[in-house]
């Protein structure tokens, strides 16, 4: 029997004032605040605070790694086997990186799966691993995929396959999950909060929301697999089933999943609605002229 795997990953990062200390030269004795600045004004646009500007990719470091390692027969449902979020609290990043990029050499070599990934998260294991000398194999052929050949399916970002590769305006994962009836960002926390959530040592909060957007990518996962016909209707209702039994099996631990138990539920109803009434679902009609 042949088997798939897939990956399904999210990184949480902040700047590496270490690395920007370096790049701006900056005094022995400047204040870390004052390194975000200088920092941020390299990169600030017009009006906005340099305090509060992304820092380019390079000089990002990881604080959390979240993923969903899932795995398929004969082109069959997908079912998740583990799934997690780790944090720089918990292990060095380093470890982080290690051990992430070491679990890519695991057979059958997985696809790749990632929100906006080809621009961001892959690049930015990328530069983590080489800034600590860190053996990346893995992520660089080492395990017979191309992870970086951009319109092939080891590595699929789906915000950029979904958009044409730019063709369209890319969609954020809020707004293809908003389309697609699936909760995203709960809470109101995005990207942006996330220096200044880890700078007040709330990592565990932003563990959660790292894990809330992995599910959300695994949705997402799910659903395009489905629309480009890597499974059939039966394969995508049997995965979900599976992604309800594996967030119930985990909801006294991760009580934020709460809301995906509930949307699945919903979802898996739905889907049996139309099976039970398929002369409900609405056809096409081709009008003829004479």
């Amino acid at each position: 029997m042949s088997r798939q795997r897939a990956v399904v990953f999210d990184l949480e990062t902040v700047p590496d004032l270490a690395a920007g200390r370096e790049l701006i030269q900056a005094a022995p004795d400047a204040a870390d605040e004052q390194v975000r600045r200088t920092l941020g004004e390299r990169y600030a646009r017009a009006g906005e605070d340099p305090a509060l500007a992304f820092v380019k990719t390079p000089l990002q470091k990881i604080v959390c790694v979240g993923a969903i390692y899932a795995e398929r027969g004969d082109r069959g449902p997908w079912m998740v086997t583990r799934s997690g979020v780790v944090h720089v609290a918990q292990r060095p990043e380093r470890e982080l990186v290690q051990s992430f990029i070491d679990s890519l050499s695991e057979t059958p070599s997985p696809q790749l799966v990632g929100f906006n990934s080809s621009a961001f998260d892959l690049p930015v294991l990328r530069y983590r691993a080489f800034a600590m000398a860190i053996p990346a194999q893995a992520i660089h052929g080492g395990n017979g995929k191309d992870y970086w050949y951009r319109f092939g399916r080891d590595h699929l970002d789906i915000c950029d396959v979904i958009s044409g590769f730019g063709a369209s305006t890319r969609p954020s994962l809020a707004e293809l999950a908003a389309i697609s009836g699936i909760p995203a960002k709960i809470g109101g926390i995005d990207g942006s909060q996330v220096e200044a959530m880890v700078a007040a040592g709330r990592l565990e909060e932003v563990a959660a929301y790292c894990d809330t957007d992995i599910f959300v990518t695994y949705f997402l996962f799910l659903r395009f697999m489905l629309v480009t016909g890597g499974l059939g209707l039966d394969g995508y209702t049997a995965s979900l089933e599976h992604l309800h039994q594996h967030i119930a099996d985990r909801l006294s631990k991760r009580p934020h999943l709460t809301a995906y138990l509930d949307t699945l539920g919903t979802m898996i109803a739905a889907i049996g609605q139309l099976r039970a009434s398929p002369g409900n679902i609405p056809k096409a009609e081709i009008a003829q002229s004479e």
